[in-house]
């Protein structure tokens, strides 16, 4: 993993194989929140640490060291338009929100985005 600034934070996610929640750490880096590592952790602790109530509002990037999701591997995500959950993506046309179940197609959007990690 990149050496992290003291700006770091993580934001919560949703894995739809299995409908677990980890948490992603994220950099801001050059007005640019980059995503650099997946991790699992249990709910009431990602709570107790705060990662339910962080937010990412702007353009998002990867780090090339990126780990993804650490329970399918994804390296890409969408955002659920209902629910505004991070949810791992790895190319379908067609998706169901592991949180929600609001089910759509996938549309590119603009590379600015709003992210909030509370709501379990």
């Amino acid at each position: 993993m990149a050496n992290l600034s003291k700006n770091a934070f993580a934001v919560m996610a949703i894995c739809p194989k299995n409908k677990e929640h980890f948490g992603i750490t994220v950099d801001p880096r050059n007005g640019v929140y980059t995503f650099c590592w997946g991790f699992k952790i249990k709910k009431g602790q990602a709570k107790r640490e705060g990662y339910d109530s962080k937010t990412v509002q702007g353009a998002i990037n990867y780090d090339a060291d990126f780990n993804g999701c650490p329970h399918c591997e994804a390296k890409k995500f969408y955002i659920c338009n209902c629910c505004g959950k991070i949810v791992c993506y790895n190319g379908e046309e067609y998706v169901t929100c592991p949180n929600c179940g609001d089910c759509g197609t996938v549309n590119k959007s603009a590379q600015s985005y709003n992210l909030s990690g509370g709501g379990f």
